[in-house]
């Protein structure tokens, strides 16, 4: 603590030589002065960005704007109030995290609290069609997951996130109105504005924070510290509508303390007392509850760091807490219910630049910090200089973006495009500050992210426009890895290619109680033409659906059950691997076979990527698990899967009801269950017919005794319209999956061994795939296409040599021989001692390499990660040094 306060105090000296610098009566401040209004309608004028943006934000709020200018009721009166004389309440009380009755009446309506905690399946139907003046808090809402989208009335208590939901939108739209008036000086801009304004700050001003007797929310609530209760929400990383008003109340300053509500005179306050005493106890509750780690602590200052800013100094405040005295409760201390920024900092993998919680939740955190960052850079005080951890952390996340840029979906999560919030927020800092370099990194990502559809530039939110900066010159190519691998998150990403038409990948991953991520065994999802065609399902609404439990669950993923759901996972073998204190590879072994191998308690799970083409690969999975009974899930996209034998003959499958729940409870949510008992290989493909040009899944399995396939509708995929083609298995659409049940057979000596291609109508590559040879520890395949074809070895006893076929020889974890016509094309070996087939062999010196062999335009080449032995031709072998790329002359 020592070496740490002199720091302290000098920041705290630098914040309040920043406050003294802005009079009190200094507004707008949150993010421009009124100095900046002609420099940001330059923008307007000429950057083509800003100016559709400013049209579609006036296209939102002009209707409204209008409409109140003859009906200055209609737009308050949707706001969820307490309205009823004699139910103004002014204490609310909750019980089972729910709310459960009010009491007192205040003068004017008050602002009503949620009706729980909880999600319900109902968003609101639209703000024309919504109840004025609503005294009952009964809602009409639309199912999220019904076909049907007739509204019905949601009562109160069953109201889940509407109540927020609908005043948010609202007060967010006071927001954009005040910085209309901001940058046009039309009154009725203000007007609209400043009439929200005044319903909700005097309509919180007389609410108490609400009262939980029995401490459902882990606290007494009011103000008593503890508890995740905030001030008007259950949860205080929930109490966000402070957000939008404060914003408001500074761009209005000044219209709201020239025409003040007429109840002001009343009560003998001005604007500033009263929105003041709202804005310190928003303050004052976020900084006692939802405890210091994780998401919710950065969220809580999300909330409160704005109100934290538009207070005035110190010295105006007969209780001595103004700005200077808040903020250096995230600029540099920590309680007993919250970390300021150092610790948040410290949160983060120096070495990955990851957030120890899901991808989901993680990729939230930096684009919030740095946001937090330039509200205080524009105050005068900069926290973000000296903190490298913070474009680390900003750029480590793009590890976690597929071709699409669409975030991997694992744990707690729905998947989608990346908040490109930080990437402008480092742009706009970066280009402040004059340095070049990271903002032109920055403006690649932006510009990759316009150009891929998944950032959409011309729709721009009101900060952004202040804000974002002119793109500078810059590349052209995202930092691009083949492997990223997580030990925290026991989660790793292979990819070959990066484009959406041709880029193949798949991700490997164990599960991980807590942190929001998920026990969801040892699981793998590929992807094809950019999509996660093997998806992990995320379709549930909140936490507490009844299906929640399916897909943050083992369930919901592509693995087997029973057994392993979490836990500690050992990474046998990876290539490309990555550092060993890194989130990314620097080498890479072969451009066409990438593998993992990766063990969980009884488990094992080798998949290897193999590429036959530029346009072509596929995926190939092996799967140990040593117990007798196993249940191999996988779950894919698609309208329909068809099952056929090794002659190309459909199977014929009956209707069941025989699955049981005995391997998992969630069982109950497989439907329509048809199974064939079947012990030969087989094919499933599944079809995607609802793009232009269909896309298509084939699954080759190697047969084994005891075997029965089970084919069922399972839950949704997702709720999101941007993660699958044509929004396809979205809900309340099922997912076909297939379940190949073993029983009696031990897996780990009989495997569950598949091939996956995924392809669009008429590019199938794959024509031919058979076992080759039989051995108890080593698994060995021929797959023949149309470019090429491999032998693939794959063992889980090191120290044996297997010949699987006439002149091939293999000794390791992975082997890949392949032909091309008949002749050598290349050898790999992962970790592995021995490779031959026919003249040409690898084989290590020593330890076990990942090395690879290949000709190209008649020319040899090789890489290892250590000494070798290479043969070619019926020359002698020779040994070479580890390498990269190097040409065997």
């Amino acid at each position: 603590m020592t070496a740490i306060r002199p720091i302290t105090l000098f920041f705290s000296l630098i914040v309040a030589i920043a406050i003294q610098a802005q009079k009190a009566s200094d507004h707008p401040r949150l993010l421009v002065a009124d100095g900046d209004r002609e420099e940001v309608l330059a923008k307007i004028e000429t950057e083509p960005w800003a100016k559709a943006s400013w049209h579609m934000l006036l296209e939102e709020i002009n209707p409204y704007v209008d409409l109140h200018v003859t009906d200055s009721e209609w737009i308050v009166s949707r706001l969820a109030m307490y309205w009823k004389d004699g139910e103004r309440y002014t204490q609310c009380y909750i019980k089972g995290q729910d709310w459960n009755y009010g009491e007192g009446n205040a003068p004017v309506p008050t602002v009503r609290l949620p009706g729980m905690r909880k999600w319900n399946d109902y968003v609101n139907v639209p703000l024309e069609d919504r109840i004025p003046y609503n005294e009952t808090g009964d809602m009409l809402g639309i199912s999220r997951s019904s076909a049907d989208k007739t509204p019905v009335k949601i009562p109160y208590k069953e109201t889940g996130h509407m109540i927020r939901a609908n005043n948010m939108e609202i007060l967010k739209l006071a927001e954009k109105s005040a910085f209309a008036y901001f940058i046009t000086q039309k009154e009725e801009y203000a007007k609209f504005s400043a009439d929200i304004f005044w319903s909700w700050i005097l309509g919180t001003y007389y609410m108490n924070p609400p009262l939980d007797p029995e401490e459902s929310t882990g606290g007494q609530g009011g103000y008593e510290p503890g508890g995740i209760m905030g001030y008007y929400d259950y949860e205080v990383i929930h109490d966000d509508r402070q957000i939008p008003m404060a914003a408001t109340y500074d761009f209005l300053y000044d219209y709201l303390n020239a025409h003040p509500h007429e109840h002001l005179k009343e009560i003998n306050k001005k604007t500033v007392d009263v929105a003041s005493e709202v804005f310190k106890r928003f303050i004052e509750i976020g900084l006692v509850r939802g405890g210091k780690k994780g998401n919710w602590n950065v969220n809580r200052y999300k909330n409160i760091i704005g109100s934290m800013l538009v207070l005035e100094s110190n010295d105006f405040y007969e209780d001595g807490k103004g700005r200077e005295y808040y903020i250096p409760f995230y600029t540099e201390k920590s309680g007993d219910h919250y970390a300021g920024l150092p610790e948040i900092m410290a949160n983060y993998n120096t070495e990955t630049g990851l957030w120890p919680e899901s991808p989901g939740y993680a990729s939230g955190m930096i684009p919030t910090v740095l946001d937090m960052g330039i509200l205080l850079y524009k105050s005068g005080m900069n926290t973000l200089a000296g903190n490298p951890i913070i474009e680390k952390a900003a750029l480590a996340n793009l590890g976690w973006l597929d071709a699409r840029g669409n975030l991997v979906v694992f744990g707690d999560m729905r998947g989608g495009a990346f908040n490109m919030s930080a990437f402008e927020a480092l742009l706009t800092y970066s280009t402040w500050t004059g340095d070049t370099k990271t903002a032109k990194t920055m403006a690649t990502v932006i510009k990759k992210n316009i150009e891929n559809g998944q950032y959409d530039w011309n729709g721009s939110q009101w900060r952004d426009i202040i804000l974002n900066q002119t793109l500078p010159e810059s590349g052209s190519e995202l930092p691009y890895h083949r492997s990223a691998y997580s030990k925290f998150h026991r989660h790793m990403i292979l990819r070959n290619g990066n484009d959406e038409e041709n880029g193949l990948m798949f991700t490997l991953y164990g599960g991980r109680q807590k942190s929001h991520l998920a026990e969801n065994g040892l699981a793998f999802q590929f992807y094809g033409k950019g999509w996660a065609l093997a998806p992990d399902a995320s379709a549930y609404e909140s936490y507490w659906s009844p299906d929640a439990g399916y897909h943050r669950g083992i369930t919901g993923s592509n693995t087997i059950i029973p057994g392993y759901k979490s836990g500690e996972i050992t990474v046998n073998a990876m290539d490309p691997k990555t550092e060993d204190n890194g989130f990314y590879n620097t080498e890479v072994t072969s451009e066409l076979v990438s593998f993992a191998d990766v063990s969980a308690e009884e488990k094992r799970r080798v998949v290897a990527m193999v590429r036959t083409s530029e346009t072509s690969g596929y995926y190939v999975d092996i799967f140990r698990s040593d117990q007798d009974d196993n249940d191999y899930l996988h779950h894919n996209l698609g309208n329909a899967v068809t099952l056929k034998d090794a002659s190309d003959q459909v199977l014929s499958l009956m209707a069941v009801n025989d699955l049981g729940t005995a391997h998992n409870k969630h069982y109950s949510f497989f439907e329509n269950q048809r199974k064939v008992e079947y012990d030969g290989d087989f094919n499933a493909t599944w079809d995607i017919n609802s793009v232009s040009q269909a896309l298509h899944v084939n699954m080759w399995m190697m047969g084994q005794d005891n075997r029965e396939l089970y084919v069922v509708d399972a839950p949704p995929t997702t709720l999101r319209e941007d993660i699958t083609p044509k929004q396809i298995n979205k809900s309340p659409e099922t997912t076909p999956t297939l379940i190949v049940r073993q029983n009696g057979l031990n897996a780990q000596a009989h495997p569950f061994v598949s091939v996956f291609e995924p392809y669009a109508t008429g590019e199938k590559s794959i024509e031919k795939i058979t076992k080759v040879g039989d051995f108890g520890d080593m698994v060995s395949l021929k797959v023949t296409s149309t470019h090429s074809t491999q032998v693939i070895c794959n063992s889980i006893d090191g120290n044996t040599v297997y010949k699987p076929a006439k002149n091939l020889k293999f000794k390791g974890t992975l082997g890949v021989a392949s032909e091309k016509n008949g002749k050598f094309d290349y050898l790999y070996l992962g970790k592995g001692k021995l490779l031959q087939n026919g003249k040409y062999k690898i084989e290590a010196v020593n330890e076990a390499v990942s090395a690879a062999l290949r000709i190209e335009d008649g020319k040899y080449y090789y890489s290892s990660d250590k000494p070798l032995f290479i043969q070619i031709n019926k020359k002698g072998a020779k040994e070479y040094p580890a390498g990269y790329n190097l040409e065997i002359k």
